[in-house]
């Protein structure tokens, strides 16, 4: 059997727990000779199963294709979830797409996969039905930092929460939203402090509300940052947005595509008596955040 190697997950934010299936993954590719192919799914799972009940996202698809890449795979391939694929039995999961679609000789999962109609297949499963057709499937044990295990859900419940902190340590990175610089009310430049206001994609996890220490990504660049995600309660505004005051930076942004990265939550989101008291907290605010990341960047 000559195929590749597929490493075969949700792989939503690519977290340290997939960055071990990736390395052995990696690993195998090489000893092989052959191509390394990470797949994951399109849509989320539960947004078939379960409509309206789907997560928000830790990486949408270009997010994860980068960082999949980035970690080693030579291409990232999104299977179609849909109700078709969901009703397979594991055996059909294996030989329709793993083997007949992907061409795998080998499969690298974590060690809690599941996989075909209802969950019902687990590894041995796909190690017994890889061996049948001469090929192999691997298990990846997914604990890691302080021996606790490492889910998309931990942490995503981790950034709702606003404990980007932590979360970049399960991630391995800090945590990122990517979306185009849209206009604003201008407000931030009248007061001094001119922001970016950034669209995220609708189907990605937004921090809670509250001041950020961070950076923004553009034009192969690194800009350090103090973001703030919420209402600003000061004004009465109705929505909530990601807007990103960059560091020492001048420049005309809008239409741009931009990564805001979370590295620290400052504080929550406060409303204040009149302009002046909320300057000086911006102030302050971007202070904090440049210590923070001339201690990062």
């Amino acid at each position: 059997m000559r195929g590749v190697v597929v490493v075969l997950g949700n792989f939503d934010g690519v977290h340290l727990g997939h960055r071990a299936v990736l390395r052995r993954g990696v690993e195998e590719a090489r000893r092989r000779e052959t191509r390394l192919i990470a797949a994951t799914f399109d849509p989320h799972p539960r947004a078939v199963l379960w409509p309206g009940k789907e997560p928000k996202l830790l990486t949408t698809m270009e997010l994860r294709r980068e960082e999949l890449e980035r970690q080693g795979a030579d291409e990232m391939r999104a299977i179609r979830f849909d109700v078709a694929l969901s009703r397979k039995s594991p055996e059909e999961f294996a030989r329709d797409v793993l083997i007949e679609e992907m061409g795998a000789e080998a499969v690298v999962v974590g060690e809690n996969f599941r996989f075909g109609h209802r969950a019902t297949g687990d590894f041995e499963d796909l190690r017994r039905l890889m061996r049948e057709v001469g090929g192999e499937a691997y298990a990846v044990p997914l604990r890691g930092v302080s021996e606790a295990e490492i889910t998309s859900t931990r942490i995503r419940d981790l950034v709702v929460a606003g404990d980007v902190g932590e979360a970049a340590l399960l991630l391995g990175r800090p945590y990122v939203l990517r979306g185009e610089v849209v206009e604003g009310d201008r407000r931030g430049r009248q007061i001094g402090f001119p922001t970016a206001n950034v669209l995220p994609d609708p189907a990605a996890a937004v921090p809670a509300r509250g001041v950020y220490a961070g950076f923004v990504r553009f034009d192969g660049g690194e800009h350090a940052a103090c973001t703030n995600v919420g209402v600003a309660p000061t004004f009465a505004r109705a929505e909530s947005r990601v807007e990103a005051h960059l560091l020492d930076f001048e420049g005309d942004l809008y239409g741009k595509v931009v990564d805001v990265g979370f590295a620290r939550r400052i504080r929550a989101e406060k409303r204040f008596s009149g302009i002046e008291e909320l300057r000086g907290q911006i102030s302050r605010d971007v202070e904090e955040a440049r210590g923070i990341m001339d201690h990062t960047i």
